[in-house]
């Protein structure tokens, strides 16, 4: 009687992995055949005519030449399905010359400087920023300028600086790691 019991308890669990087992075989004798080439039936050739081996018969297609323009006028890989907008006109020589006497704005003066890293604390942010003449780093916050660069915003790997109506962001770079300390001479 107690053994029974003792059966009984465990006959589910028993069932359960057996089933599961048999399924875990049934996907492995399967997975066998993924890599397998699939034979398919090739109609014989009519008499008379050459017949290319399966892999190299291509299909013919041929469309309507009206048809045709359909399909052209609305390209497949193009999202809204429309063709291309055409390019703009070539400037006119005559009026080319206009645009080129007007004065154009200032150049920016160049920045020569990286961002080299960013000191957050509870209180401020700041750019840790090396000049390009090899001179110690700076520390700037916002508002601050250097080279005529006013550092207007400082983000989590970068800082934009602004100068007049010019602005550009400086990124940190992770790749390459930052310039070794200059060498303390020793008396």
């Amino acid at each position: 009687m107690v053994r029974s019991r003792r059966i009984g308890r465990f006959l589910p669990s028993l069932l359960a992995g057996g089933v599961a087992t048999v399924l875990l075989l049934k996907v492995l004798s399967q997975w066998a055949y993924v890599g397998a080439p699939v034979a398919t039936p090739v109609p014989p050739a009519a008499a008379g005519s050459s017949a290319l081996p399966a892999s190299q018969a291509m299909a013919v297609i041929s469309l309507d030449p009206a048809k045709e323009a359909i399909v052209l006028e609305r390209p497949l890989f193009s999202p809204t399905r429309r063709p291309p907008p055409p390019p703009p006109p070539a400037p006119d020589p005559a009026t080319a010359g206009d645009a080129a006497t007007k004065p154009s704005a200032p150049q920016p003066p160049p920045m020569n400087f990286i961002l080299v890293g960013i000191v957050r604390d509870a209180t401020s942010n700041r750019a840790m920023i090396q000049p390009a003449n090899g001179q110690k780093v700076l520390s700037l916050r916002a508002g601050q300028t250097l080279d005529g660069w006013t550092l207007v915003s400082i983000g989590i790997d970068s800082a934009s600086f602004r100068n007049g109506a010019a602005e550009r962001a400086l990124t940190l770079d992770f790749l390459h790691a930052a310039p070794p300390p200059a060498a303390a001479t020793s008396p």
